[in-house]
C-alpha cells in the first residue's frame, strides 16, 4: 500500500477520540477543492508493507486510527491494514467517497465508523469527481452496505457555492431519507487551504454560511443537519 504520511495525534478527525491519522496515496477522483491535492496521483507516497505501517502508527497516546487519503479503498490490501489495526482494540475510522464498494465490503468487519463524503446529487457528480464515468451507482451501493452494517455511518458534503447549490444539498438529504438513514448529516465549507491547487483556487469561492442556512428549513424527519464552517 502507498502511504503519503502519518500524523501521530489528531484531535479533530474523529469526534471525541484522539487518533493517529494515516494518509494513503492516490485517488480515483479529481475533486477541484481537494485539500490533499498533492496526493491525488496514483504514484503518490511510498510503498509500505502492512506490518511497517502498523508499527509506524501504533504506540501513540491515542484511542484510535483514522485512515484517509487520497482514497483508501483503491488499495486492495486495505482490509489487511484495517484488520491489523482493529486487533489493537482501538477505534478504527475510515474516510471514503464510496467509489469502490467491493473493497469497502471487505473492510466492514474491521471498522467502527466511516466518514462518507457525498460529493453531489447523482446528475451532477461528474462536475466534482471529474471521472470518466459517473460513479453514482457505486456510491449508492457503498451507502447501502454501510447502512445495513453495524458500522457508524457519518455522511458529509463539502459545500462550494460555485459547484453546488442549496437545492443540491436538499436533494442529497432526500436520497439519504429514501435509503432509511437517520442521524447527523454534516455540511462543511470549502476551505482554500494550502493543499488546494492554486489553479483551482482561482475558480472556487469560499462560501458564507448564510448561503446554505436555508436548507435547514426543509430537513427530512430523522435527519439532523450540522453546518460545520471552518
Amino acid at each position: 500500500m502507498r502511504i503519503a504520511s502519518i500524523i501521530d495525534i489528531s484531535l479533530v478527525d474523529v469526534p471525541g477520540i484522539p487518533v493517529t491519522v494515516i494518509f494513503t496515496g492516490g485517488c480515483n477522483f479529481d475533486c477541484p477543492y481537494c485539500q490533499n491535492a498533492e496526493i491525488i496521483p496514483r504514484i503518490s507516497g511510498t510503498e509500505m508493507a502492512i506490518q511497517d505501517i502498523v508499527e509506524r502508527s501504533t504506540g501513540n497516546l491515542v484511542d484510535g486510527f483514522c485512515i484517509t487519503g487520497g482514497e483508501p479503498t483503491i488499495h486492495g490490501d486495505l482490509p489487511d491494514l484495517l484488520r491489523a489495526l482493529k486487533s489493537t482494540g482501538l477505534h478504527v475510522n475510515l474516510n471514503t467517497q464510496g467509489s469502490v464498494p467491493s473493497v469497502l465490503e471487505k473492510c466492514l468487519p474491521f471498522l467502527d465508523s466511516v466518514w462518507f463524503d457525498i460529493k453531489a446529487p447523482s446528475e451532477t457528480y461528474l462536475r466534482i469527481s471529474r471521472t470518466s464515468t459517473n460513479p453514482w451507482n457505486q456510491i449508492v451501493e457503498s451507502m447501502k452496505l454501510l447502512l445495513s452494517s453495524e458500522v457508524a455511518f457519518w455522511p458529509r458534503t463539502t459545500f462550494t457555492r460555485s459547484l453546488l447549490s442549496p437545492s443540491d444539498i436538499s436533494t442529497i438529504m432526500l436520497v439519504l431519507e429514501g435509503m432509511g438513514f437517520q442521524g447527523e448529516y454534516v455540511i462543511q465549507n470549502y476551505v482554500a487551504s494550502a493543499g488546494v491547487r492554486p489553479s483551482e483556487k482561482a475558480h472556487l469561492k469560499v462560501p458564507d454560511i448564510s448561503e446554505i442556512e436555508s436548507v435547514k428549513d426543509n430537513v427530512p424527519a430523522g435527519i439532523d443537519v450540522r453546518l460545520e464552517w471552518r
